[in-house]
């Protein structure tokens, strides 16, 4: 993978213009040309998606300004208009030279502008940024001896980015009017914290052992985080598990047309999206309090105090630049369905040669 270097682009990205007599792709290979039609990754493959969400995850992409993410995104689109209307059999080939500076701008592309309306996402908002503005909220909810109203804050505040994150980040082909958007975070903040700090609250409580609890207090942040970010998900998008999202095929030359909204599609992009967070809790959440008392026990780190909390932050914020790409590339940002596990009016699909149609696509959202 390609270290992200900001791309400085001149005169409003323009492009170079370059003739070439090549006569068939094997030769364009030998003479080093690259065809840029296809993604750089398998996206296919988990590994291929590992690849490509490791690069768009990038916290470097927010180095880029505003101007050069648009510069950004009009090279993209420049290149693209070129593309031959064939994109299934067609290939549009440029140097090497000419390919890395594609994909280092289809990276900045790909990290901060939403792929449904081509707007630059809010800079704390963009999946680049998970690991930096999550590691501040966890620093507030890691200070030492918290009150209720320091608790509740601070799932507050975790929550409302959560929102945040889920909002910019959503299908946008089901939009959301302000009052729908207010009454969403309303319900989902107050319920993600009420799941948060009763969870926290209620443990101590049990009646169990000591060994019991310390168990259970180990996992009440995984599983209150884990369900309250499911809460916080449903909440924000649940026009999209009422209405649906676009639904999408491909026509014989490989270009998109859509041809309609699925419920069924919609509740299947958000069950996805809460897995893959469910998934990136899971280690952000075990791994590291398990290996700081570890450390403890070694007498590496101290018990407690201003050191320990470094430690702890330092653990979490490894583990979430570790883990966020592997749990987001566990399913396909653009994901295939047969039309058969759709509506009814989805199963008879034919293409122009009257043959049923196997595949659809939809866009899950991160």
């Amino acid at each position: 993978m390609t270290p992200l270097v900001a791309p400085m682009f001149g005169s409003a990205g323009q492009l170079p213009k370059y003739t070439f007599a090549i006569n068939s792709v094997s030769e364009a290979a030998d003479a080093g040309m690259v065809d840029i039609t296809k993604s750089r990754y398998d996206l296919s493959t988990f590994t291929g998606r590992l690849q490509h969400f490791t690069s768009v995850t990038s916290p470097l992409t927010l180095l880029a300004s505003t101007s050069e993410l648009k510069a950004a995104r009009d090279l993209v689109d420049g290149y693209e208009a070129k593309f031959p209307s064939d994109r299934r059999q067609g290939v549009y080939l440029v140097t090497r030279p000419e390919a890395e500076k594609y994909w280092r701008a289809r990276q900045l592309v790909d990290s901060s502008v939403h792929p449904d309306t081509g707007e630059v996402i809010t800079l704390p908002f963009r999946m680049s940024a998970f690991v930096p503005t999550n590691l501040l909220v966890v620093a507030g909810m890691l200070m030492p001896n918290p009150s209720l109203a320091g608790i509740v804050f601070w799932q507050w505040v975790n929550q409302s980015l959560n929102v945040a994150v889920n909002y910019s980040n959503a299908n946008k082909s089901v939009p959301m009017n302000m009052r729908e958007v207010g009454t969403a975070y309303a319900a989902a903040t107050t319920s993600a914290v009420a799941i948060a700090v009763g969870m926290s609250r209620a443990v101590p409580r049990l009646p169990l052992t000591p060994a019991a609890k310390s168990i259970l207090a180990t996992l009440v942040p995984f599983v209150s985080v884990a369900s309250a970010g499911i809460v916080n998900i449903s909440c924000m998008r649940w026009k999209e598990i009422r209405d649906g999202v676009g639904i999408y095929i491909r026509d014989k030359n490989g270009n998109r047309h859509k041809i309609g909204d699925s419920p069924i599609a919609g509740q299947r992009a958000v069950a996805m999206t809460a897995a893959s967070r469910v998934l990136t809790n899971i280690p952000t959440l075990i791994l590291p309090p398990l290996a700081l008392k570890y450390l403890q026990r070694r007498k590496l780190v101290p018990s407690s105090g201003p050191l320990a909390r470094a430690v702890d932050l330092t653990l979490i914020g490894t583990s979430l630049l570790v883990f966020l790409p592997p749990a987001i590339a566990t399913f396909p940002q653009v994901a295939d369905i047969d039309p058969a596990r759709l509506e009814p009016r989805f199963h008879q699909l034919r293409d122009d040669a009257g043959a049923r149609i196997s595949s659809v696509e939809f866009n899950k959202g991160l």
